[in-house]
């Protein structure tokens, strides 16, 4: 069964919704009857829960601040929320939230049972893609979840650049079976928007608009809108059909990412003091795999190219041509050292022209990349 956590701070209410309900019958177990928010978070600091039922006005934490840090934290749960109030910012600020609904009290019990029967359907629908996951194999499921998450992390500038932990991902993507690629995808976005509310509400809104205008090909001429709650086949698929789809995903990553960049809510991966040149070595980093000039990031940090070109390279002390072939080249090692096929490569860190890039890294290096990789592999 799944579990549902019952808030709010008047005791009558609390019973009537836990004893006016078969929750067994609806596919529901009660896991505990709560008074505030604050017990809500603690309860699930110790314990899993799938649904939380609750009042909006309690004592310490209210019901949206509740609602606010289980999307943050638990994107998966659903949060039906009760309010004796018919304010409009009260509605519009649990639209914000993506909470699953909104429900007027004096409660309609009736119209809380269908709620329920929704969201127990979804919920089975959720298990299912868990099966799913899993019969791809238990070592291919963990990997391929740590690097959602680290693709999540890294946009959010938590841990690896951007490009890295999409490239890490994509391999292990192209080989998983076209309904997992979905199902992953999806989950990806999902984490994404709930963790940006906790960043810039804001920048959650813009992201959660582009996802929607968002299309992927399926793969039979048809085209699917890129919700975070709707499959979106072809997501990260291998087939060529999917070139589009593909691209557009790594592309919306890259605009949250010059976005968390440019309004400073990433921490700076460069220790440049110019507060222009950190944010142009993090959009390096962030479109490493991408063809772009010195002129993109110019733009980028909204300095004319010729001064752009200046501040660089009395910041960091090299040429920006010479500072992108050094990241490229480490970014390079990067891959093979992760095991990555030494043939993509050049193209995962922005080198179209395979045999141009292989004499860069043999001068630099003494070696090619396949002789590089051997000699990692001990062969």
């Amino acid at each position: 069964m799944y579990k549902v956590l019952i808030a709010d701070d008047e005791p009558m209410i609390r019973a009537g919704l836990y004893y006016r309900n078969d929750w067994a019958a609806m596919g529901f177990e009660v896991a505990a009857m709560l008074e505030d928010g604050s017990d809500v978070l603690s309860f699930l600091e110790r314990e899993r829960a799938d649904v939380l039922l609750t009042d909006i006005c309690m004592y310490q934490v209210s019901g949206l601040e509740t609602a606010a840090m289980i999307r943050e934290k638990y994107p998966w749960m659903k949060v039906v929320l009760l309010s004796g109030y018919r304010e409009f910012e009260y509605a519009r600020e649990a639209m914000r939230l993506h909470v699953y609904e909104y429900l007027l009290k004096p409660i309609d019990y009736e119209n809380l049972r269908t709620v329920f029967g929704r969201i127990r359907q979804e919920l089975d629908a959720a298990g299912q893609e868990e099966q799913l996951l899993r019969s791809f194999g238990e070592e291919e499921y963990g990997k391929v979840l740590e690097l959602t998450k680290a693709v999540a992390g890294s946009v959010l500038g938590e841990g690896e650049e951007t490009w890295l932990a999409y490239a890490r991902l994509k391999p292990m993507m192209n080989n998983a079976p076209v309904k997992v690629k979905e199902i992953l995808a999806k989950r990806l976005l999902e984490q994404l928007q709930g963790r940006l509310l906790g960043k810039d509400p804001g920048l959650a809104q813009d992201f959660a608009d582009r996802l929607r205008h968002l299309t992927f090909s399926s793969g039979e001429g048809q085209e699917t809108p890129g919700t975070s709650g709707e499959e979106n086949p072809g997501l990260l698929g291998q087939e060529d059909g999917d070139t589009d789809a593909r691209q557009s995903l790594v592309d919306l990553l890259s605009w949250l990412n010059d976005q968390l960049v440019s309004r400073n809510l990433t921490v700076t991966q460069r220790a440049a003091v110019d507060d222009s040149i950190s944010k142009a070595c993090d959009y390096i980093s962030n479109h490493l795999g991408d063809d772009f000039t010195y002129r993109d990031v110019a733009q980028f940090v909204h300095l004319s190219p010729r001064h752009f070109i200046r501040r660089f390279r009395n910041e960091m002390n090299e040429t920006f041509t010479d500072y992108l072939v050094r990241v490229r080249l480490e970014a390079a090692l990067k891959l093979l050292d992760a095991g990555m096929d030494a043939v993509d490569v050049p193209g995962a860190v922005g080198y179209h022209d395979e045999k141009y890039f292989q004499q860069i890294f043999k001068k630099q290096m003494g070696c090619t990349l396949r002789e590089y990789q051997h000699r990692n592999r001990g062969e």
